[in-house]
C-alpha cells in the first residue's frame, strides 16, 4: 500500500513538472541600441544610435525560470570625432567617422522571474552568437556632410561570426508586455586577423533598451 501511494505521489509530481514545463510563449520585440567599440585599439570611439528588432520563444521550465532563444537584427558600430580630412586643399581635423554594422544576433537567455507566475521583475543572462550581414563606413566633414568617396561597404576585413554574452533586467507586465535593459559584449574581435599587422583589438559593446510582447503560455 505504501509503495502504491509513493508511486502515485511520484507520478503526480512528474505530471506537475511536465505541466510546468509546457508553458511556451512566443513574441516580438524591438528597441534602441547605443553602441560603441571597446578594446585596446578603440580609443576615441563614441556611442552611436541604432536599433534592434526580431522574435523570440520562451520555454517555461517553472513559474520562475525559463529559457528564451531570440533572433534579432541588431545595428552596432561606433563613431569617432576629430578626424582629419582635406577640404579645398586645407587639412581640417573636425571630421567624424561613422561605422554601422548590421548583425543577426542569436542570444540564448536564461531568465529568472522574481515575481509570481512569470510576471514582475526578471533578470536574464546568456551567450550570444552574431553573424555579420552588412557594414557601412563613411566620413563627414565639420558641417555634417558626407565626404565624397569615403563610403565603404565591403565586409572582407570583418569577422563574419562572433561570440559574445548578454545580461540584463526587465519587467514583465501581466498583459504580455515586457520592458528590458541589456548590455551585450563580444569576446571575438570585430576585425579579422591581418597576416602583416595583426588584428585590431576592437570589440562590439552595446547597451539596449527593448520593448516586447509575449503571446501564449500561462
Amino acid at each position: 500500500m505504501k509503495k502504491a501511494i509513493l508511486s502515485l505521489a511520484l507520478l503526480a509530481g512528474a505530471a506537475g513538472v511536465a505541466n510546468a514545463q509546457t508553458g511556451v510563449k512566443y513574441g516580438l520585440k524591438g528597441g534602441f541600441n547605443g553602441s560603441t567599440f571597446s578594446g585596446a585599439d578603440s580609443k576615441g570611439s563614441e556611442y552611436k544610435a541604432g536599433f534592434a528588432a526580431g522574435a523570440f520563444l520562451n520555454f517555461g521550465l517553472s513559474d520562475n525560470f525559463s529559457i528564451q532563444p531570440e533572433f534579432l537584427y541588431s545595428q552596432k558600430g561606433a563613431s569617432v570625432d576629430n578626424q582629419p580630412y582635406f577640404s579645398g586643399g586645407v587639412l581640417k581635423t573636425d571630421g567624424t567617422v561613422k561605422q554601422t554594422l548590421g548583425y543577426l544576433d542569436i542570444p540564448i537567455m536564461f531568465r529568472y522571474n522574481i515575481g509570481e507566475d512569470g510576471k514582475g521583475f526578471f533578470i536574464e543572462a546568456g551567450p550570444q552568437g552574431s553573424f555579420l550581414l552588412h557594414q557601412r563606413y563613411f566620413e563627414e566633414d565639420g558641417g555634417g556632410r558626407e565626404i565624397s568617396g569615403s563610403r565603404q561597404t565591403s565586409t572582407d576585413a570583418f569577422n563574419k561570426a562572433v561570440i559574445g554574452y548578454v545580461g540584463g533586467l526587465g519587467y514583465q507586465i501581466t498583459s504580455g508586455l515586457q520592458l528590458g535593459l541589456r548590455y551585450s559584449g563580444d569576446f571575438s574581435q570585430v576585425y579579422k586577423q591581418d597576416q602583416n599587422n595583426g588584428a585590431l583589438n576592437v570589440h562590439n559593446s552595446v547597451f539596449q533598451f527593448q520593448v516586447g510582447y509575449a503571446f501564449g503560455g500561462k
